[in-house]
C-alpha cells in the first residue's frame, strides 16, 4: 500500500460505520451558492454535528470549507450523486467530486464545466462506469490506489482520489464537527431520469444503468 493510501486508511473504517451519506466537494468558495444547488435558500437550523445530524428524522445537508473548496455532507440523502445537481454546481467552470455511500450501493462522481464526466462504483472500479467520459480519470484512480477489478475496502482509495482531484485532505473533524446545516426539500426525480429509491430517506438514486451514460457494464 502506498503512503498516500495509508494517510486515508481511517476513511475505510469511517465509511463502513456511516452508511447512507454523501460528500460533495466543489470548487465554489461560496457555501450559500452550493446550498442553493441542493434546494434550501439559507442555513435556517444553526450548526449541527455529524452525530446530531444522524438523529434527525429528515434529510439534511451540512456545509464547510477546506483548501478554498466548499464541501457538503448529506445525511439520509444522495443529492450530490445527481448529474443535474453536479452540472449546476460546475456550470461556471468549476469542478465537483462526490462520493456517495448507502447500505446497498456506493458511487463516486466527477463533474467539470457543467458536464457529468465520470462515475464509478468504488468496490468494482474497473467494471461499473458511466458519465460522458467514464475513463477520463483512469490515471488518478490508479494513483489513488484502485489496483484491480475489485476493492474490498475502497474507502482509502476514494479519499485519495478526492485529494488528487481537489487538493482537499479529508479528516474526521471535517466530517464530524458542527457545521451550518439546512433540511433538504423532497425530491421528485433525478437528473439521470431514474426512479426514486423505495425508501423515503434516499431522495435520489445512486445506480443509473451504465449503458445509458457513456459506459459499459464491463468498463
Amino acid at each position: 500500500m502506498s503512503t498516500l493510501d495509508q494517510r486515508f486508511e481511517w476513511f475505510s473504517d469511517w465509511v463502513e460505520q456511516h452508511l447512507l451519506l454523501t460528500l460533495t466537494v466543489v470548487s465554489l468558495p461560496d457555501p450559500v451558492r452550493v446550498l442553493a444547488a441542493f434546494g434550501p435558500t439559507e442555513f435556517d437550523r444553526g450548526a449541527l454535528s455529524l452525530r446530531a445530524a444522524h438523529d434527525l428524522d429528515e434529510p439534511a445537508v451540512r456545509l464547510g470549507a477546506a483548501a478554498g473548496w466548499t464541501y457538503a455532507v448529506e445525511h439520509a440523502s444522495t443529492t450530490g450523486g445527481d448529474a443535474d445537481v453536479l452540472a449546476r454546481l460546475t456550470a461556471d467552470g468549476g469542478t465537483a467530486v462526490a462520493p456517495c455511500s448507502t447500505p446497498n450501493v456506493s458511487s463516486v462522481h466527477v463533474a467539470r464545466d457543467g458536464d457529468h464526466l465520470c462515475a464509478f462504483e468504488p468496490s468494482f472500479p474497473d467494471s461499473t462506469r458511466w458519465g460522458s467520459a467514464p475513463h477520463a480519470f483512469d490515471t488518478e484512480m490508479r494513483d489513488a490506489g484502485f489496483r484491480g477489478p475489485v476493492e474490498t475496502r475502497p474507502g482509502a482509495p476514494v479519499a485519495s482520489f478526492l485529494q488528487l482531484l481537489t487538493g482537499v485532505t479529508l479528516t474526521p473533524a471535517m466530517l464530524e464537527d458542527p457545521l451550518p446545516y439546512a433540511v433538504l426539500p423532497p425530491r421528485h426525480g433525478t437528473g439521470d431520469g431514474g426512479a426514486l429509491g423505495s425508501t423515503p430517506l434516499v431522495p435520489g438514486t445512486l445506480m443509473p444503468d451504465p449503458t445509458q451514460h457513456g459506459g459499459t457494464p464491463d468498463g
